[in-house]
């Protein structure tokens, strides 16, 4: 076996092909900035939720040219739902209808401002419009995830480094519609029954040899209505079946559960019980599945005992 300890990247250009150039400043030697956390903090195993912001992001109407993107109907009862359950848990909210891009962009840095001097254990940016694989549309333009991101990350959001940052997006992220097959549920207790499915320095107690690097992506947890590619649904009356049932999992949540286990409930609840109901044959198939991708470090738990 070779001594050389040396690390690379794994990945080798393919002949003919560029990688696109990296946005924003290249990277430094050193991170830009130092950070400090408690060894108390490093090492538990949970987030300590004590206090909470959510925003919601409701956009309805849209302008945006080259694009013809249908209002959409429903939606507030989804704003209205979410922010319920979330203020039942003790989370602030703010909520804004209808946002240009640009002022999406400065309701993200008044926000921001306002962390500095009112800091919170636990931020989540729930985001209800038409959308894309790679991001969401404003009432005027697209913004891609990548820029949401940036925004709230350990370099842009001093306040929120170390803390879980929550984001839910109620959108499409193609035009796909998912296909399933029929399984029959059997309950043993039952003879020939088939059950109805229903529907995370020293002075701090960190030995000076101990270096943490904080990934900007660091802390951060995605929920979204549907996997790449796929369609999400929406009913007039209804709202989503994606915001019903994180709702309604959050209100039914446990003291000390962890969240991984409501989204994955959501998962099963809407994958594999939601059927899109407008009477056209060609849904008679069609699920949605929804998906979480977890950047978080350590277990979160959005209800926790005193």
């Amino acid at each position: 076996m070779s001594g050389n300890k040396q690390t690379f990247l794994d990945a080798s250009p393919i002949p003919g092909e560029r990688f696109p150039p990296a946005r924003g400043p290249r990277p430094r030697t050193e991170p830009p900035f130092t950070a400090t956390i408690t060894k108390e903090e490093f090492d538990s195993k949970y987030y300590k939720i004590r206090s909470g912001l959510v925003l919601v992001l409701n956009n309805k109407e849209f302008r945006v040219q080259d694009r013809v993107l249908a209002d959409r109907t429903g939606s507030d009862i989804d704003a209205s739902t979410i922010s319920q359950r979330f203020s039942e848990l003790g989370f602030e909210y703010d909520m804004e209808t209808d946002l240009s891009k640009s002022a999406t962009v400065e309701w993200f840095e008044k926000v921001k401002r306002q962390l500095i001097t009112k800091p919170v254990d636990c931020f989540v940016l729930v985001i209800l419009s038409h959308g894309t694989e790679t991001g969401v549309y404003a009432t005027d333009q697209f913004m891609s995830t990548e820029e949401i991101v940036e925004s709230f990350n350990a370099t842009n959001c001093p306040p929120l480094r170390f803390k879980p940052k929550i984001v839910i997006i109620q959108s499409c992220r193609g035009i796909n519609l998912s296909r399933g097959i029929n399984v029959g549920v059997l309950d043993p207790n039952q003879a020939d029954a088939t059950a109805d499915p229903t529907e995370y320095n020293e002075c701090f107690g960190i030995p000076a040899t101990q270096i943490i690097r904080l990934p900007n992506e660091a802390d951060f947890l995605f929920a979204y209505a549907a996997v790449p590619g796929a369609g999400a649904f929406r009913n007039a009356a209804d709202g989503t079946p994606f915001i019903r049932h994180l709702s309604k999992a959050i209100e039914e949540m446990e003291e000390n559960e962890d969240f991984y286990s409501v989204l994955t409930s959501v998962n099963k609840m809407v994958g594999m019980t939601y059927k899109p109901n407008n009477g056209e044959a060609e849904y008679n198939n069609v699920v949605q599945m929804p998906c979480f991708v977890s950047h978080l470090t350590k277990s979160l738990r959005l209800r926790q005992a005193c």
